[in-house]
C-alpha cells in the first residue's frame, strides 16, 4: 500500500454542530454570543458586504479585539480539553481513528479557529489546517490573519502545507458546501458520512 493521506473537515464531520458558534457561548455566554451575532449580521446588512468572511469577521472582532492572546489560548485549550469530546460523533472517530492506526498522514482542515482544533487534536498526532487570528503586541486584533479557510481556500491551505504528489491515495471527509472543493481533489471523497470508504 503507497502512501496515503486524509483531510477531514471538523465542525458536522468530526464533531455534531459548530465548535466554533460552541467556542465562543463556551466563553461568552448565549447573551453575548447573541448579541456579538446580530451586530455582525447588521453591520454587513449596512455595508452590502453579506458574506460569510465579513461577518465572522465583524463577530470576533466585536468579542475579541483587545484581548492578550495568552488568554485567548488559556480559553481554546480549556473548551478543547472539558467540551469537544462531548460532541465528537462515535461513526466519524472510528474512520478517523483507523486512518491514523494504518499509518496515513491525517489533517484536519477548518473554517474554525485553528486554536481550540489543534489543542484537541494533539493527542491524536493529527496536523491541522484552520482560520487564524492576528496578533499584535500579545494582543488580538480582532482581524483575521488568514483568509476564512472555507471553500476553495481549503485547497489553496492544502496544497500550501503538502506535497499532494507524494501520496498514492488521498481520502477528504466533508459535510457542506464549504468543503466541496477539497472533497474535489481527492480519491475517495465521503460527503456527509454518505458511505465509508473501505480502508
Amino acid at each position: 500500500m503507497g502512501r496515503r493521506i486524509a483531510f477531514f473537515d471538523f465542525d458536522g464531520t468530526l464533531t455534531r454542530g459548530d465548535t466554533f458558534w460552541g467556542f465562543h457561548v463556551h466563553c461568552f455566554g448565549w447573551p453575548r454570543a447573541c448579541a456579538a451575532s446580530v451586530s455582525a449580521v447588521a453591520s454587513a446588512v449596512m455595508s452590502m458586504r453579506l458574506d460569510r468572511s465579513f461577518m465572522k469577521e465583524r463577530f470576533i472582532r466585536s468579542l475579541w479585539a483587545g484581548t492578550a492572546r495568552e488568554m485567548y489560548i488559556a480559553l481554546a485549550r480549556g473548551y478543547a480539553r472539558s467540551e469537544i469530546d462531548k460532541n465528537v460523533m462515535p461513526r466519524a472517530m472510528r474512520v478517523f481513528k483507523r486512518h491514523l492506526e494504518l499509518g496515513d498522514t491525517v489533517y484536519i482542515v477548518t473554517a474554525s479557529m485553528r486554536d481550540w482544533v489543534a489543542f484537541w487534536a494533539e493527542r491524536y498526532n493529527a496536523e491541522v489546517i484552520g482560520t487564524e487570528l492576528e496578533v499584535e503586541d500579545g494582543l488580538l486584533t480582532g482581524r483575521m490573519a488568514t483568509p476564512n479557510c472555507r471553500g476553495a481556500e481549503k485547497v489553496a491551505r492544502i496544497k500550501e502545507a503538502v506535497d499532494l504528489s507524494e501520496y498514492e491515495t488521498i481520502f477528504a471527509y466533508g459535510n457542506s458546501e464549504g468543503d466541496r472543493a477539497m472533497l474535489g481533489i481527492a480519491d475517495e471523497a465521503v460527503y456527509n458520512w454518505d458511505r465509508i470508504p473501505e480502508l
